[in-house]
């Protein structure tokens, strides 16, 4: 009996794989994040000395879960566009692209603000670090993302004042390593590496470590 293959996927096999290469997988990422802590909130486990930074808290997790789905959605249909052909795939992409910066770049916000509180960590050390010491704190990340941000919230009024180029799509155009959209473009091993250190931390806030010890004697 022979071999059969599929033979979209056998044609763009290579693409696929460009793909992948450029657009690294985050599915090591945990996606139920907003679901541990409000277990760890019902039980006490992260109290915070405010309300409003606990809704700070909160929000800055909520926005990271979002931000990881965002971008797995994303890496899901560009691939299945280039191993099928259904241009769905592709429209899908985008639109999950789009969410998943957008969500990056609040965030980014929140995650500032939250550093702003001073929280430490139990040695006494600044639970978030200083920008020097963490990549997605600084200015050469969040000046390219606030862009690319603004560019996508300002595609329709450049689209119908006609201050974007006749020749550009009218959505982010995602490329093999790079998405692009007009002058603004991002890296998706950046993008991934961005969301994978703000993720650290939203894990932090949300998981719930139980010790259990011996039970008590009897009586």
């Amino acid at each position: 009996m022979g071999v059969t293959t599929n033979p979209v996927m056998s044609e763009n096999q290579e693409g696929v794989d460009r793909v992948m290469q450029g657009m690294p997988s985050i599915d090591h990422l945990e996606t139920s994040l907003r679901g541990k802590r409000e277990l760890g909130q019902l039980l006490g486990a992260h109290a915070q000395p405010s309300g409003r930074a606990r809704q700070i808290a909160d929000g800055y997790v909520r926005l990271v879960e979002k931000t990881v789905l965002e971008y797995k959605e994303a890496r899901t249909h560009l691939i299945r566009f280039l191993a099928e052909g259904i241009v769905d795939d592709l429209h899908r992409a985008q639109d999950h692209f789009e969410s998943c910066i957008q969500s990056l770049h609040r965030g980014l916000i929140y995650f500032d603000r939250l550093r702003g509180f001073g929280y430490k960590r139990g040695d006494g050390t600044p639970f978030i670090p200083r920008p020097r010491e963490l990549e997605v704190l600084r200015d050469t990340v969040r000046a390219p993302v606030r862009a690319m941000r603004g560019a996508l919230e300002h595609l329709d009024n450049d689209i119908l004042d006609g201050t974007l180029s006749e020749d550009s799509p009218a959505g982010p155009h995602l490329g093999w390593e790079v998405v692009t959209l007009g002058a603004h473009k991002l890296r998706y091993a950046d993008v991934a590496r961005w969301i994978e250190q703000l993720h650290g931390f939203a894990a932090l806030l949300s998981r719930v470590h139980l010790q259990v010890g011996a039970a008590p004697p009897a009586g």
